[in-house]
C-alpha cells in the first residue's frame, strides 16, 4: 500500500469517527426528547482498483421500529378515549353522589321523607311544614344540579370536539409541509432526521385524537389514515374538517336539532360515516355529547317524572285532579311524559306551598288546592305522601324503568346505571393504559440506551487513534525520507 493511500485511509477513518461521535451526542443530548428516534452512523468500506480503500460515509440512518410505532399510536388513540369516557362518568357520579352523604341526591331525598314523617307527627307546626316544603325544594335543586351537569358534560364535549379538529387541521397542515421540506432535504443529500422526529412527534398527537395509520411515499413524505380508511393527507393538500359548535348544550339538542356532525372537505358525514373517525378522543367526544350524556339524562328524567307523579296522584291528595299541578311541577305546570326529556332540570316545588313565593305552608297538610287551612290535627295528607313516596308501583310506560318499585328503588336503579358505566369506563381504561404503556416500553426499548452510547463513543475513540497512529507513523516516515 502507498503511502497515499495510508494516508487517505486514516483520513476518512479520523472523518467517519468524528461523524459517528456526533450522532453519540445527539443521542446521548435527546435521549428523554419525546420523537427522538436514535441516530445511527451507516459506513461501507471503499474499495479501489480491489485494494481497501478507507471507509465511505453513507449517512446517518434513525433507528425506529415502524411496526411498533404504529401500535403505539393505536393504543394511545385507545388510551385518549377511554380516558375521555371515564373523566365523564366519574364527574356525573361525583354530581350525583353517594348516597348518605350529605350533598348527594340520596341525602335530599331520605332529608325529604324525614320532614315528611316529622310534620305527620305535628301537623299543626307551621315550622315542620315550611322544612317539608324547604326539602322538597332541595331534592328539586339537586336534581337540578345533576341534571346541569350532564348538560355542562355535553357544552364541555362538543366544544372539546371543535378544540381537536382545529387541532387536527393545523397538525395535517404541519406535516404536509414537513414532507414538503424533507422532499427538498432529501434530493439535496442533507439529512433531514431532525425533520422526521419533528413530523413523528406531530402524527403521535394526531392519533390521540384519531387512530392514524401512515403510510410512506416517494421522497420521505408519508400519507396518513384514520385506521378505519378516512384520508387525512395523501398529497400535498390535507383533509380539511369543520365543525360547528353548538355553543350551550341543552337536553333537548340532538344531532340534526341544533347539534352538528363533522364536515369533511365541505361535505357533512352521516352518523354512519362516523365511524371512520372512531377511535380516539374526538370519537369520546362524539359519545359523551350524543350518546353517553342523553342516556344519563333520561335516566335522570324518569326519575323526576315518578316522583312528580306519586305526589301530583288525586288518590294521594283528593283536592287534585288529574290536570292538576302537584307538589313538584314541570316549571310551573303538570309534567307530562311526552315532555319528560330534560324534566330534571326544570323540576320545581309548587309556589302553591312555599310562603317565600306567596303560597302557604298548610297547603302540605290540608291539599294543595284546599280552599281553607281544614283542622290543624289533620295528618292524612302528609302521611299519604310518606306512603306515595314507599309505595311499590309500576313504572311508568315509556320510561326507561321496569317493574314495580318505591321512589328510592328508581333512585338506586339510577346510581346502579351510573355507577355501571363508570366501572366499565375505569375498567376499559385500566386495560388501554397497560395496553399502551407497554408497547411504549417496547418503543422506548429500541431507543437511546445511554449505556450502549458510551460503548459506543468508547468505540469510536480508539478507532480515533488508531487512526491517529497511522498518520503519526506516515509522518515520521515521510521525515526519515526527507532527512536522506
Amino acid at each position: 500500500m502507498s503511502i497515499a493511500r495510508a494516508l487517505g485511509n486514516a483520513v476518512s477513518g479520523l472523518t467517519a469517527t468524528a461523524r459517528g461521535t456526533e450522532t453519540v451526542a445527539a443521542n446521548l443530548a435527546n435521549a428523554s426528547t419525546p420523537g427522538y428516534a436514535r441516530r445511527d452512523l451507516a459506513i461501507t468500506a471503499q474499495t479501489a482498483g480491489g485494494n481497501a480503500g478507507g471507509v465511505r460515509i453513507d449517512g446517518v440512518t434513525r433507528a425506529i421500529n415502524a411496526s411498533v410505532l404504529s401500535e403505539s399510536r393505536l393504543a394511545e388513540a385507545a388510551r385518549a378515549d377511554a380516558a375521555t369516557r371515564l373523566d365523564f362518568a366519574t364527574r356525573i357520579e361525583e354530581a350525583i353522589g353517594i348516597a348518605g352523604n350529605a350533598g348527594s341526591l340520596g341525602n335530599a331525598l331520605s332529608d325529604f321523607r324525614t320532614a315528611l314523617s316529622s310534620a305527620a307527627s305535628r301537623p299543626d307546626d307551621t315550622i315542620r311544614l315550611m322544612q317539608v316544603a324547604d326539602k322538597a325544594d332541595a331534592l328539586a335543586d339537586r336534581l337540578n344540579a345533576v341534571s346541569d351537569a350532564v348538560q355542562t358534560a355535553r357544552t364541555a364535549a362538543d366544544q372539546a370536539i371543535a378544540g381537536d379538529v382545529a387541532t387536527l387541521n393545523k397538525s395535517l397542515a404541519q406535516v404536509a409541509e414537513l414532507n414538503r421540506k424533507i422532499a427538498i432535504l432529501e434530493s439535496d443529500g442533507t439529512d433531514p432526521s431532525s425533520l422526521y422526529d419533528q413530523r413523528q412527534g406531530i402524527i403521535s398527537e394526531i392519533a390521540k385524537i384519531v387512530p392514524v395509520q401512515e403510510v410512506t411515499r416517494a421522497a420521505g413524505a408519508v400519507a396518513l389514515f384514520t385506521a378505519e380508511g378516512a384520508v387525512l393527507l395523501d398529497g400535498t393538500m390535507p383533509t380539511e374538517l369543520s365543525f360547528d359548535a353548538a355553543g350551550q348544550v341543552t337536553a333537548g339538542q340532538a344531532v340534526g336539532s341544533g347539534l352538528s356532525l363533522l364536515t369533511q372537505n365541505g361535505q357533512e358525514l352521516t352518523s354512519s360515516q362516523m365511524r371512520l373517525y372512531g377511535g380516539g378522543s374526538l370519537s369520546a367526544h362524539f359519545a359523551i355529547r350524543d350518546d353517553l350524556a342523553p342516556r344519563m339524562q333520561a335516566s335522570l328524567d324518569d326519575l323526576a317524572l315518578d316522583l312528580h307523579d306519586r305526589l301530583a296522584d288525586p288518590a294521594v291528595d283528593p283536592t287534585l285532579t288529574a290536570a292538576s299541578t302537584g307538589l313538584f311541577t314541570d316549571g310551573g305546570a303538570r309534567a307530562a311524559l311526552a315532555d319528560k326529556t330534560g324534566l330534571a332540570g326544570r323540576i320545581a316545588v309548587n309556589d302553591a306551598v312555599v310562603e317565600a313565593a306567596g303560597g302557604e305552608s298548610w297547603r302540605l297538610r290540608a291539599g294543595l288546592e284546599a280552599a281553607t287551612a281544614g283542622a290543624v290535627g289533620d295528618s292524612s295528607l302528609l302521611i299519604a305522601m310518606s306512603d306515595g313516596l314507599d309505595r311499590a308501583m309500576t313504572a311508568i310506560p315509556g320510561t326507561g324503568f321496569s317493574g314495580k318499585g318505591s321512589l328510592a328503588d328508581r333512585l338506586a336503579t339510577v346510581e346502579t346505571r351510573i355507577a355501571t358505566v363508570r366501572v366499565a369506563a375505569q375498567s376499559d381504561a385500566a386495560i388501554r393504559n397497560s395496553q399502551a404503556d407497554t408497547i411504549f416500553a417496547r418503543l422506548t426499548a429500541d431507543g437511546v440506551d445511554s449505556d450502549a452510547e458510551m460503548q459506543r463513543l468508547l468505540q469510536y475513540e480508539q478507532a480515533y487513534a488508531a487512526n491517529a497512529r497511522v498518520i503519526q507513523a506516515i509522518q515520521t516516515m515521510m521525515d526519515k525520507i526527507l532527512e536522506i
